[in-house]
């Protein structure tokens, strides 16, 4: 009966949804714990004028691989394929980023 269940959370939607909301969450974070007294749109132009967005996205990124090993690691496999999908996703948008 628990394998019924597993099997029924185990949905590549969920994985995307996963792997598209956790590095915003994480850069999200990153702000609240950084640069609190600053305004979100000071913080973004800091960012770009250090260039330094790109690299932070990419480190919030980075967040998806932990996530990706533990869902590996339960046997969520179709949960992992969409977080690793919503990773290749970052992944083009950030390479398309550093072309501008």
């Amino acid at each position: 009966m628990g394998n019924r269940k597993k099997n029924r959370l185990d949905n590549m939607g969920i994985g995307i949804l996963i792997g598209l909301a956790l590095p915003v969450i994480v850069f999200f974070v990153v702000y609240f714990v950084s640069e609190s007294g600053i305004s979100f749109s000071n913080y973004i132009g800091n960012l770009m004028y250090l260039q330094a967005l790109v690299k932070l996205g990419s480190l919030c990124v980075f967040a998806n691989s932990a996530v990706f090993l533990l869902f590996i690691k339960m046997k969520y496999d179709k949960i992992a394929h969409g977080i690793l999908g919503a990773t290749i996703l970052y992944a083009f948008a950030i390479m398309i980023s550093q072309l501008f």
